[in-house]
């Protein structure tokens, strides 16, 4: 897919000045499209963290424990990770 650009002078000028040693116009506008993408995900993640800030995790039960051999045990699932000691580390 090709998609088509007329930069006006002040685009121009703003290419001009991230563009990096052996980089095209396109790589700049790559650039440009994945940090804008970036600032989305990160306004994103602030509004979820200041919609959780208040949670408080303290009075739920844990899904995980540890057994009698020190392993890790996840509870509700019967599933177990061996401690470290026991996995030839």
């Amino acid at each position: 897919m090709a998609i088509g650009f007329r930069p006006t002078d002040d685009d121009e000028r703003i290419i001009h000045s991230f563009k990096r040693e052996g980089e095209s116009t396109s790589d700049v506008l790559r650039r440009g499209l994945r940090s804008l993408e970036r600032l989305a995900w990160e306004e994103e993640a602030r509004a979820d963290m200041a919609r959780l800030a208040l949670e408080d995790l303290s009075g739920e039960p844990d899904d995980w424990e540890y057994d009698e051999n020190g392993d890790i045990r996840i509870v509700a699932t019967g599933t177990v990770v061996l401690a470290r000691k026991d996995r030839g580390r």
